[in-house]
């Protein structure tokens, strides 16, 4: 389980955030991921560090964050196929539509160079979390961080459930999802909610993914 952490920022996004999967499970929780599990190396390490006394110093500061803390990674849209590639088994997966409260959230900030430190404080740490390198800037990303609590005692991750806060409200199998529409819908039996289930293909005439009008 995961409780909520200190409020970030709102901003007004789209209203859907989606998150891909490599897998599709039936029960209704969401991982959140230490950043030292993140397939990015300079998470919490964006800023410029011209001496060893800093570079320790935010390794030490990264290390007791993972450890702490969570993230649960979003994407604007499921239309760029780098992020099939990436994130969704080689487009073989899927990816689950949210409907997110806009408060919890906050978009990701993509720089070309990295600022310099200036402050230890709050806000300096706050920014560390939400700032990528602009090579990233395709994923579209927006975060919600909290702190982690109990492990699930299978898998060793960090889980939150579904909840008012964080609707599951569609299900994209991606163009190479062998998925049926039957298994699917019935992975979410007893979910509160009504769930899209959408399947995707490759555009005809651009680089995009987009909704396949025949269906499964």
């Amino acid at each position: 389980q995961a409780s909520a952490s200190d409020a970030i920022p709102s901003f007004n996004p789209v209203s859907f955030k989606h998150s891909l999967w490599s897998s599709f499970t039936p029960s209704c929780w969401s991982n959140f991921s230490p950043p030292l599990t993140l397939n990015d190396p300079f998470e919490l390490w964006a800023v410029s560090q011209p001496n060893k006394q800093l570079r320790k110093g935010l390794r030490d500061w990264k290390r007791t964050m993972s450890e702490r803390y969570g993230l649960l990674c979003f994407s604007r849209s499921w239309h760029n196929p780098l992020l099939w590639s990436h994130y969704g088994d080689r487009h073989r997966g899927m990816a689950l539509g949210f409907d997110i409260r806009d408060e919890l959230l906050r978009p990701v900030d993509y720089v070309d160079k990295r600022p310099s430190f200036k402050n230890a404080n709050q806000a300096t740490a706050k920014g560390l979390l939400f700032t990528k390198f602009s090579g990233w800037q395709y994923e579209e990303e927006s975060r919600i961080y909290t702190r982690l609590e109990e492990r699930d005692p299978v898998s060793h991750l960090h889980f939150a459930e579904f909840s008012d806060d964080l609707v599951l409200q569609e299900v994209i199998a991606g163009p190479l999802c062998t998925e049926s529409k039957q298994i699917i819908r019935s992975s979410l039996e007893g979910y509160a909610y009504r769930v899209r289930l959408i399947k995707s293909r490759l555009a005809f005439k651009t680089f995009r993914v987009v909704k396949d009008q025949k269906g499964f």
